[in-house]
């Protein structure tokens, strides 16, 4: 007898606790006859009573074979839906504006630069040099020792330009004394 007593007793108060969860638990506009503060009240001051009552008029009502509604799936949405995809697009598109622009400065910078180099090459006027003829050192004698245009003297030789004795010139000579 003892055991069938102990078995009722936790029977009930795990009904007693099943109808207090499954009423806390439910939506308060779904919740039939009293409100739904009411019906925990009823059913912790009249512990089997309150929770049979629960279950019998308080309870929402379900249909057989039918689920509460779950919620639909998410299905993606369309990148240009999106806000925060359009705000990335807009943001990434103003960045390679920016780097091309940037990139065009510099090779503007570079070009002045070139161009302001070549200028102070060839005097204050931005006048260019000219190279001198093929076969005419820099001084701009030919090789013979006359000048190119035929007049005037012709220029000082170089005493370490005469041939050695090994066949050579001086000009493939290092300049130490």
């Amino acid at each position: 007898m003892p055991r069938l007593l102990l078995f009722l007793v936790l029977l009930g108060v795990a009904v007693i606790v099943y109808a207090l969860i499954e009423c806390a638990m439910t939506r308060s506009n779904e919740v039939r006859s009293i409100s739904k503060p009411a019906w925990l009240i009823t059913i912790l001051v009249v512990p089997l009573i309150g929770a049979g009552l629960w279950f019998l008029f308080g309870r929402p009502r379900r249909t057989r074979g039918t689920r509460p509604p779950r919620p639909a799936p998410r299905q993606p949405t369309a990148p240009d839906d999106d806000p925060q995809f359009l705000q990335n697009l807009e943001t990434r598109r103003r960045q390679q504006a920016r780097e091309q622009e940037l990139k065009r400065k510099e090779e503007e910078l570079k070009a002045r630069e070139a161009q302001s180099k070549g200028g102070a090459k060839g005097g204050a006027k931005g006048g260019g040099t000219t190279a001198p003829a093929a076969g005419t050192p820099a001084g701009g004698a030919p090789a013979g020792g006359t000048p190119a245009n035929g007049t005037g003297p012709a220029p000082a030789t170089d005493p370490d330009d005469d041939a050695d004795e090994t066949g050579s010139t001086g000009a493939h000579r290092p300049n130490n004394p």
